[in-house]
């Protein structure tokens, strides 16, 4: 059993990075990173008004691990459309399908097997960028803050959930296009303008919604709500609770549309 869902998860990776989506995400990211390395370079001893003019080394160094995770952020849903949107879609419109469907492997393995693998294309993508960030902001200011490793584990949290949801996506569609403009929609105006609408509104904030509980992943730098037109921000870091109720919020994701995907998967038939 374990042996037949590594094998589909080897097979899955070895096909993404032959893909021209892996290579397209890789320089956009290199582009990403090279101009955030400018960026620090360019303007460390250069801070936004709304800081002051004295401000202690810490604060400038959570500052700009700040920045570089607000940028972060945004990858893993990008990378998510182009390795997750097209992973059960393209079976589909390629004809691929009737060929690996009919094939002595249960379909959730299959689907569980592509789905991490790619997790494992994301995460690397990913950690190019984090690989810059290190570099470049340890050499600026010295140490790593512990709030980077906490960052990066809610990051792994957010791409699983974000991926889950766009498999979902793809179960759902037979061809590719459909898929990425959901994708984008349900994200960016589902999630991020309709938190903004409520926002502007009802003047509160929707923490249920997903990109609320993704912000975690900068909040534990300092805890300022970019979107938000309700709370004044506070220079201090995420207290705990914010941060388990933002995980669980995020799971509860990850869990509903990773099942709702293998349903969808298990009985869709190729036509």
């Amino acid at each position: 059993m374990m042996g037949n869902l590594y094998n589909v998860y080897m097979q899955y990776v070895k096909n993404y990075y032959r893909s021209k989506s892996f290579y397209l995400m890789l320089t956009l990211i290199l582009v990403i990173s090279i101009l955030m390395t400018y960026f620090s370079l360019k303007y460390v001893n250069d801070l936004p008004a709304f800081l002051g003019r004295n401000v202690s080394f810490h604060l400038k160094k959570i500052l700009f691990y700040f920045i570089w995770s607000f940028v972060l952020i945004n990858i893993p849903v990008f990378s998510s459309v182009f390795f997750g949107s097209p992973a059960i879609s393209s079976e589909i419109e390629n004809k691929t399908a009737y060929y690996i469907f009919p094939l002595p492997i249960n379909r959730y393995k299959l689907y569980i097997g592509k789905y991490l693998s790619a997790f494992t294309v994301t995460f690397i993508i990913v950690l190019i960028y984090s690989s810059f960030e290190v570099i470049i902001l340890h050499y600026l200011f010295g140490s790593i803050p512990l709030s980077f490793y906490y960052s990066i584990g809610l990051l792994a949290i957010f791409i699983f959930t974000i991926l889950s949801i766009t498999f979902m996506i793809s179960s759902i569609f037979n061809k590719n296009t459909y898929a990425y403009i959901t994708v984008f929609i349900i994200y960016y105006i589902v999630f991020e303008a309709g938190s903004l609408i409520i926002n502007l509104l009802y003047k509160i904030t929707p923490i249920y919604l997903l990109n609320e509980a993704a912000d975690i992943v900068e909040k534990v730098y300092l805890n300022i709500n970019t979107s938000s037109f309700v709370t004044s921000p506070s220079l201090a870091p995420a207290t705990n609770t914010e941060i388990y109720t933002s995980v669980l919020i995020m799971i509860i994701y990850m869990i509903i549309s990773f099942v709702a995907g293998i349903i969808i998967f298990e009985r869709k038939e190729v036509s």
